[in-house]
């Protein structure tokens, strides 16, 4: 596990939940902050990592909604910037995986595409004999 303070975790999940669009409480709900923290840690270089943070910390800062998507979208979605860290943050919360890989069954279980999509991931949080019978329960990000 790597070193990490209270500070740089609380800020990477104030990002994330402005990258996925989900709530803090449903991202740590997934019980895998600390695993994509690390994730990050051991797969991208130190300095790109504090350079990353260091904007975050600025976005968030900002005065306004508005400001601070409008700062996302210029500042840490474009690939070139951070080596693309905004995108591959997003598809690790919604897919589970990193590069293309599966970080472990938990991730692909907790992945945030089947509360998106209204449904569970296949092999895993079934609903329940008979459950086919009751309307789905729409869950609020």
């Amino acid at each position: 596990m790597s070193k990490h303070t209270p500070k740089e975790l609380d800020l990477f999940l104030n990002i994330s939940s402005h990258l996925t669009g989900f709530k803090t409480i449903s991202l740590l709900g997934t019980g895998m902050t600390e695993t994509y923290f690390n994730t990050i840690t051991a797969h991208v270089n130190p300095n790109t990592v504090a350079l990353f943070y260091e904007a975050c910390a600025e976005i968030l800062a900002l005065d306004g909604d508005n400001a601070i998507k409008d700062a996302i979208k210029n500042e840490l979605i474009p690939d070139g910037n951070y080596a693309g860290l905004g995108k591959k943050i997003i598809l690790m919360w919604y897919l589970g995986n990193w590069d293309n890989d599966v970080i472990s069954a938990q991730a692909y279980t907790q992945g945030l595409v089947w509360d998106a999509a209204e449904t569970h991931p296949p092999g895993a949080k079934q609903p329940g004999y008979d459950s086919w019978r009751e309307r789905p329960i729409k869950v609020n990000c």
